[in-house]
């Protein structure tokens, strides 16, 4: 870059935004809450990361083409989006960044989504999050969140979370659970719904929900087709063998 730094922002100035990050991971839960909000808020991109470390491509949407790791916004809220996978050495770089303009804009809240992987299936999902400070887990708790007491955030959550308290910045990390093995709409709708209560946005999560029950039929006679695959062996088996 020309100012010697590896990464710059191209962002306008914004008061007391509200900051709001869906980078990829487990389960893209985050990636998927933050298209599904710029897209469902009709925001516009107003702005991008720039280095020369990112892969050299263009992303083409609606015919037009856009930077991978854009901004979008609407009034003071900006919802960060990346639609690669960003290298750590380029997430500490990213966020450190981010963090400087967010502390020199003084934002109102920075919140970070993604998800937590549990490995199987359950009635529930439940919503986990850590606030930079204890009052904001009480204010996690208190709108249904649980509170990771014990563990790591990885990925550009974890390293936001730690950037903006270490510069006392109101920030959350939401995690929404999810199996971790496929994109996970339901998980990320669970995770949008916190991100109501925090930020009194409006918005309906419906059409994430009616594209999770898609998927999860679709899964279901996946499954159904496999259990009846497995039976028919089985009987070939026992006829051979008694």
């Amino acid at each position: 870059m020309d100012d010697g730094k590896p990464v710059r922002l191209v962002l306008p100035e914004i008061k007391n935004p509200i900051l709001i990050e869906g980078y990829p991971g487990i389960g893209l839960v985050g990636h998927i809450a933050a298209n599904f909000l710029a897209k469902e808020l009709k925001m516009e991109m107003i702005g991008y990361v720039d280095s020369q470390f990112l892969p050299p491509m263009a992303l083409i949407l609606e015919g037009r083409p856009n930077p991978p790791l854009r901004f979008y916004g609407k009034d003071n809220v900006i919802v960060a989006v990346a639609d690669i996978y960003v290298p750590p050495t380029m997430v500490n770089e990213i966020a450190k960044e981010l963090v400087n303009y967010l502390s020199e804009m003084k934002a109102e809240k920075v919140i970070s989504m993604g998800g937590i992987g549990i490995g199987f299936i359950k009635d529930q999902l439940d919503v986990w999050g850590v606030g930079s400070t204890a009052e904001l887990n009480r204010e996690l708790e208190e709108i249904g969140v649980k509170i990771l007491q014990y563990g790591s955030i990885m990925g550009m959550s974890g390293k936001l979370l730690w950037e903006a308290s270490r510069r006392r910045l109101r920030a959350y990390a939401l995690m929404g659970e999810t199996f971790g093995d496929r994109p996970d709409p339901r998980a990320a709708a669970n995770v949008l719904e916190v991100v109501k209560k925090l930020t009194n946005l409006d918005f309906s999560t419906e059409p994430l929900l009616q594209e999770a029950r898609m998927i999860e039929e679709q899964l279901r006679k996946m499954h159904e087709q496999m259990e009846k695959a497995r039976q028919r062996e089985m009987k070939q088996y026992e006829s051979l063998y008694l």
